[in-house]
């Protein structure tokens, strides 16, 4: 079962790019949604403050450079920082202020104009950025559920209802596993413990008892499946295959940048995570065809 799992695992790094390339997508759809955003944003900010500001002379070298110098001021050794300070609220305050004050005697008399647009501009901003945040997690998602798709297909294809089946079961023996869980820590204290420890041995048996149904039931005997052994087998399979995903995350790393390697890991972790999901259905279809 171990050497199994760890050949699924490398074998179904084939499907790399295909959540890489959703996550990419998902990447590109937002990007389309948060620079015009952005960009119609700071638009709307120059003409609010323009009309504010329009019974004044506006020196524009000298608002220019006040930006500008403010923009330098912050610390870009720390980009993402950096960025979240210059779209605070108060640093926008802070440096709009300075701005007009350049050729403006006194901006607090524009004080409470300019708290209106900027909370306008940061709102605007905020919802472009979570327009952004939805299509990464959507090109995320579609990218785990076509992976997991692709992978169940190369090692544990199954009818759809054989998928009904194990659905209702995963469902029925999670929910009792669950209350259990809750109970154990109700009435005793290191019950938290306990019941990881247990939650750690029962899903091994769930996963096992669920793919003996689906996959072997009435072809082997279930205790060839089902046992002390093999629960510990597929524990120790999943652990394996965790350490081996996290140590190509942190060589990516280490080879690349912490962004490439962060994205590699995210893919890698994905697949990761989808063999561990179907290892006991693959070594229990491959006993069942075994006989």
């Amino acid at each position: 079962m171990i050497k199994q799992g760890i050949i699924n695992f490398f074998k179904n790094l084939k499907y790399f790019f295909t959540p890489l390339g959703t996550l990419a997508l998902g990447f590109i759809f937002g990007l389309s949604v948060l620079i015009p955003g952005i960009i119609a944003s700071f638009s709307t900010l120059a003409d609010s403050v323009q009309k504010i500001l329009s019974d004044t002379t506006i020196d524009y070298n000298a608002l220019k450079d006040s930006a500008i110098s403010a923009v330098q001021a912050l610390d870009w050794n720390d980009p993402s920082e950096a960025i979240k300070t210059m779209l605070s609220n108060d640093w926008l305050m802070q440096t709009l202020n300075e701005c007009v004050s350049s050729f403006v005697g006194s901006a607090e008399v524009y004080t409470a104009q300019f708290t209106t647009v900027i909370n306008a501009f940061t709102t605007d901003l905020v919802s472009y950025f979570a327009a952004f945040i939805v299509f990464l997690v959507l090109g995320l998602i579609g990218g785990y559920f076509l992976t997991r798709w692709l992978v169940r297909r190369n090692i544990a294809r199954r009818s759809l209802w054989k998928y009904l089946l194990n659905a209702f079961i995963d469902s029925l023996l999670t929910a009792t596993l669950v209350a259990l869980c809750v109970w154990l820590i109700q009435v005793w204290k290191p019950g938290a413990l306990i019941s990881s420890l247990v939650s750690i041995l029962l899903f091994g048996f769930i996963s096992l008892f669920e793919a003996y149904v689906v996959h072997a039931w009435k072809k082997v005997d279930i205790k060839q499946v089902v046992n002390a052994k093999n629960i510990f087998k597929l524990f120790a399979t999943d652990l394996i295959i965790f350490v081996l995903a996290w140590v190509c995350v942190l060589l990516a790393i280490v080879l690349t940048n912490p962004i490439v390697g962060i994205v590699i890991g995210i893919v890698l972790m994905e697949i990761a995570f989808i063999v561990i999901g179907l290892n006991a259905e693959a070594y229990v279809k491959s006993v069942s065809e075994n006989g």
